[in-house]
């Protein structure tokens, strides 16, 4: 009887109405579309975000980018290219990145 007495007042409030108006169907798929949006969120970017949070320090890493840019602003085009392909092999070579990254 109790139950019942729940059942008759949830439906009639905001949860009632709510699934009268939406099928189950509809439901389900809001739900699972808003969970797919929250971890495509928290996955997107993820290989971008790997060398800033994976690894112990960057400061080295992100000295040569300032330096590239340095070097573009005052347009030494030889010494950018330099730097740039540094930082190229740096990526390349997972020991060498590791290296570069020690901490202090």
């Amino acid at each position: 009887m109790i139950l019942m007495t729940r059942f008759l007042l949830l439906s009639e409030g905001i949860i009632g109405e709510t699934l009268s108006k939406f099928s189950i169907w509809s439901l389900y798929l809001t739900f699972v579309l808003a969970v797919g949006r929250f971890i495509r969120l928290q996955c997107s970017d993820l290989r971008m975000r790997i060398p800033y949070e994976n690894l112990p320090s960057c400061d080295r890493l992100i000295a040569i980018c300032e330096d590239i840019y340095a070097a573009r602003a005052e347009g030494e085009l030889e010494v950018e290219e330099v730097l740039y392909w540094t930082l190229v092999k740096i990526y390349r070579s997972p020991h060498m990145l590791l290296e570069y990254t020690k901490p202090d």
